[in-house]
């Protein structure tokens, strides 16, 4: 009963620090600091269960991959991710929502405009409703890149009469 209870927590301590190395990473892959990134994906547990949390580290590094030009890993990751998502307790939508996401990314990072043929085949039928999907997973994995916008300028002033 003991040894069940250390094992338990070592994996709930390892599932943390995958999350928040995942989430640094993310953070960091913002800022555009694929360097930094690759170093917080480095502080992730080697025996790692995907279907716990394992997915958040292994998509993010699939994304510093391609950010870093790494097309063929990146797009071999992406399709790990989405081939391992039902093993998951994610729901249908999140699930949707992660798979159309590395299909954009993998998109994004082809030469030609098209994803990887076993990727589409995965994100087949991505339909998700986008009000149960996460706020946390919408702010993490973003559909559309955001880019950083400048406020419009002042509005002019008025004439002078005279």
């Amino acid at each position: 009963m003991f040894g069940s209870a250390k094992a338990a927590e070592r994996r709930r301590e390892a599932l943390r620090i995958a999350g928040e190395s995942a989430d640094n990473a993310l953070d960091a892959l913002a800022e555009g600091d694929v360097k930094r990134a690759r170093r917080e994906l480095s502080a992730v547990p080697k025996r790692l269960k995907y279907a716990d949390g394992g997915w958040k580290p292994a998509l993010a590094m699939a994304v510093v991959d391609l950010a870093e030009g790494k097309r063929r890993s990146g797009l071999s990751k992406l399709i790990d991710v989405c081939a391992g998502l039902d093993d998951t307790n994610l729901s249908r939508d999140e699930k949707g929502y992660l798979r159309l996401y590395a299909l954009y990314r993998a998109i994004e990072a082809s030469k030609d405009g098209r994803a990887p043929a076993e990727l589409r085949a995965l994100a087949d039928d991505f339909r998700f409703d986008q009000t149960l999907v996460s706020s946390w997973l919408k702010q993490r994995f973003p559909l559309k890149k955001v880019e950083a916008s400048e406020p419009p300028p002042p509005p002019m002033s008025p004439p002078p009469e005279g």
